[in-house]
Order: C-alpha cells, then sequence, then structure tokens
C-alpha cells in the first residue's frame, strides 16, 4: 500500500525506550505468577477536537460544503468483532465560507469517548464534502474483506487476550497505522480535495495515552486549517 503523506504526522512507532517501558509494565502486571495475572486496565477517554478553523475553503463564489472525518483506534478489542478496536466518525458543515470556525458546540467536537488501552491513535482527515456519499464506518466495513484491512485489523483484535505480549502490543500498533492509511485512501476515492491532516500515536505506559491539551498553546496551523485538541480521562 501506498504510504500517506500527513500534513502534521506525529505518529512516531515506538522504540527502544518505550518498548522496555511496555515490557517492564507487562512483566509488574504478572508478577507472582500467571494465578495472580492482573490486566492491564483500560481507561475511560475523551478525545475532542476545538477552535477548527477554515481559513480558506479554496472556492471562489458562495460557500462551501465541508466534510471532517475522524479515526480513532483505542486498542482495546473483542474477541470476534472486527470494529471493536477502532471508533470512525463524520462530520458534515454546509455552508463554510472563508475564515469561518466550524459550528462545533460549546464543549468541541466529540470524536471518541469510550476505553482504551495499550495505546491511543488519532488520524484527522478533512475534505470539500460530496452529497450522498457515505459515512466513514460504511466506508471501512465495505473494506473489511480486503485483505489488507483484515490483517491490520486483526492485529488488534489481537489484543483482545489475557497476557497480551510486547511484540503482541508493537504489531497492533503497526496494524493502527495501516487501518488509519486505508481510511485516508478510501475518502480519497469518494470526497473531493481529502486532506490528511493530522495523526498522532499515544502509549498507555510512556505517554498516559497523551492526556492534556495539544498543543499546549496555540493552535495546530497548516495550510488552511487550524485546530486543537484535548484528551481528557473520565474521574471515577
Amino acid at each position: 500500500m501506498t504510504q500517506q503523506q500527513w500534513l502534521i504526522d506525529e505518529a512516531v512507532p515506538p522504540d527502544t525506550v518505550a518498548i522496555e517501558q511496555i515490557e517492564r509494565e507487562l512483566n509488574s502486571n504478572q508478577r507472582g505468577g500467571r494465578e495472580s495475572f492482573i490486566q492491564p486496565q483500560a481507561i475511560t477517554l475523551a478525545v475532542r477536537l476545538q477552535d477548527i478553523m477554515i481559513w480558506d475553503t479554496k472556492k471562489w463564489f458562495g460557500d462551501a460544503d465541508i466534510r471532517l472525518d475522524a479515526l480513532v483506534v483505542h486498542g482495546n478489542a473483542r474477541q470476534g468483532d472486527l470494529t471493536s478496536a477502532y471508533v470512525p466518525k463524520t462530520f458534515h458543515f454546509p455552508g463554510i465560507q472563508d475564515q469561518d470556525r466550524l459550528p462545533t458546540g460549546e464543549n468541541g467536537l466529540l470524536i471518541f469517548y469510550g476505553n482504551a488501552l495499550h495505546f491511543l491513535d488519532i488520524f484527522i482527515t478533512v475534505s470539500r464534502d460530496r452529497k450522498d456519499t457515505d459515512d466513514l464506518a460504511t466506508l471501512l466495513s465495505q473494506q473489511l474483506q480486503s485483505t489488507e484491512l483484515q490483517g491490520a485489523v486483526g492485529t488488534l483484535v489481537g489484543l483482545a487476550v489475557a497476557s497480551p505480549q510486547v511484540s503482541t502490543i508493537t504489531t497492533a500498533i503497526g496494524g493502527a497505522s495501516i487501518l488509519g492509511n486505508v481510511a485516508y485512501q478510501v475518502l480519497s476515492k469518494v470526497t473531493g480535495n481529502t486532506i490528511g491532516l493530522y495523526r498522532t500515536s499515544w502509549l498507555q505506559y510512556k505517554d498516559g495515552f497523551g492526556i492534556g491539551r495539544h498543543p499546549q498553546v496555540g493552535s495546530h496551523k497548516v495550510r488552511d486549517l487550524s485546530f486543537w485538541y484535548e484528551i481528557i480521562r473520565e474521574e471515577i
């Protein structure tokens, strides 16, 4: 598969330090023998996009319809359920003009709310909307029979075991990257001027899932788009 070019690419494969950290955490959970194994705990998170500005719609006259697709891969899969490890969302914004802020409500645009385990990968694309196109969830479901997507999703479902190995987790992170690129590809075929805006990957052990504001100050701005986002942990 052709590697997609993301305008902002903060996804870094786990390096030696990250892999050693994962291994230490998994080993500490298994201390005392198999009988006392403690499954790493999933964390309930919300991911919200904020202040999404369209500085130039690239349309000479009138307004434009904008589509934003988000894919969050969270690693908390269920055995036998190929769609349980990722959450695709599609949002439509009609009548957008230059320098408009997308109407996302007081609390921002919620692209994920659920339980994450081991890692959290985020992919965001923005397109000129076309009428009667399927949402991202439907587009991905139509690809589930492909060898490429089945392989990627299979690595994610492989996490749904009692005691995952480090290699299982790192392989699943690679599968998440492939899944994000597939989403980019299928969107580019059905929407106009698709932009692979942003992708990132946060590890549970090394990064604490990236909980907080990103960037810490200001906004990501690239081409004619700007935004920031936050990852929030649900407090018990």
